[in-house]
């Protein structure tokens, strides 16, 4: 029975995919999951039995290596820049490759890696023309990640030897109520929203003319926990040549989710107005959120077409449009509480 060692579980992502796994053909299989708050450790002993909670961080490197070691396949989940983490299980990739035991990595990243031109010029709420197809476009992608040495994590992943099977998802923004044990709300459309409903009135970074891909969270943790199946049960879908997944479900102009959410703001009666009101820049969409000029300010498209072709995967969940209303409530719901 293959062994799983997951990070970020009481996350939103790895929460979600969690879920998921207990609600697969996967929910035998013996699972270890690091979680740093011993509070929060001990909540998830008595409600998953099941699985062995390892208290530690990311920070402890041996443990991080240790856990990776005992594992046939690792999902850190937990953070997308923690380099430590990344590279403790790169060592305990090279030890399990050296003994010929089976070694695959599944590691999150953020689609920002696509934006480090704008960020760099400070540049934000321009239109972008690259979109990027994890299939035609792979050899493009990992030179992206190549040409950026801030990007550590990515850089290790993708440098692995070819005997470890690795896997880097990019991530876009991410939406929809979360289903794990932890956080359950992502960051981006709902921070849009709360500062909406802060500020009074409807706002855009910019132009607004800026545009990140999407995926709904439920259809992520499908798209996870298929490439699990395949790492733990040795298929196609974690080879070296498909080492790169961008997976998407649609994209949006951050200009047209501002408005959406304005005009749903003012719909639930948390504003006065459904227009859009202001023009703010990044220095003061920094102050609204933490690092919002490049959560809202970028370009970030890409089209998913590996997981299509090797896994199988099909995203059914609803569009980002969708969800707007719920978001909204959401965060107004909040934001009453904490007042």
């Amino acid at each position: 029975m293959a062994r799983l060692f997951v990070t970020g579980i009481t996350g939103y992502i790895g929460g979600d995919v969690f879920y998921r796994l207990q609600h697969s053909s996967l929910a035998k299989l013996q699972v270890s999951s690091l979680v740093r708050d011993p509070v929060k450790a001990k909540q998830l002993s008595s409600a998953f039995p099941n699985i062995n909670v390892v208290q530690g961080d990311l920070g402890d490197s041996e443990l991080m290596q240790n856990e990776a070691r005992k594992a046939d396949v690792v999902l850190n989940l937990a953070a997308t820049g923690h380099a430590g983490a990344a590279d403790a299980i790169a060592k305990a990739m090279k030890e399990r490759v050296e003994s010929q035991e089976q070694a695959c990595w599944i590691q999150i990243g953020g689609a920002s890696v696509f934006a480090a031109a704008e960020i760099a010029e400070g540049k934000y709420g321009r239109a972008g023309r690259e979109t990027y197809d994890d299939l035609d476009d792979r050899d493009k992608i990992k030179d992206i990640i190549r040409g950026n040495k801030k990007r550590v994590v990515e850089n290790i992943i993708i440098s692995q030897p070819a005997q470890a099977r690795t896997a880097l998802l990019i991530i876009p923004l991410i939406y929809g109520q979360g289903r794990g044990p932890g956080n359950q709300r992502s960051i981006q459309a709902p921070e849009i929203a709360r500062s909406i409903i802060q500020a009074g009135h409807g706002f855009r970074l910019g132009a607004g003319q800026n545009t990140w891909s999407n995926i709904h969270i439920h259809d992520l943790s499908d798209a996870i926990v298929a490439l699990t199946e395949a790492a733990s049960n040795q298929q196609s879908g974690l080879r070296k040549e498909d080492d790169i997944y961008c997976l998407e479900n649609g994209k949006m102009s951050f200009g047209h989710l501002c408005s959406l959410i304005t005009v749903e703001a003012h719909k639930q009666g948390l504003i006065d107005d459904p227009d859009i009101k202001e023009e703010i820049d990044a220095e003061k969409a920094d102050r609204m959120s933490a690092h919002a000029a490049v959560l809202w300010g970028t370009n970030a498209m890409v089209k998913s077409s590996r997981a299509q072709a090797r896994l199988g995967w099909t995203p059914t969940r609803p569009d980002l449009s969708s969800e707007i209303a719920a978001i909204v409530k959401s965060e107004a719901e909040s934001q009453q509480t904490q007042s």
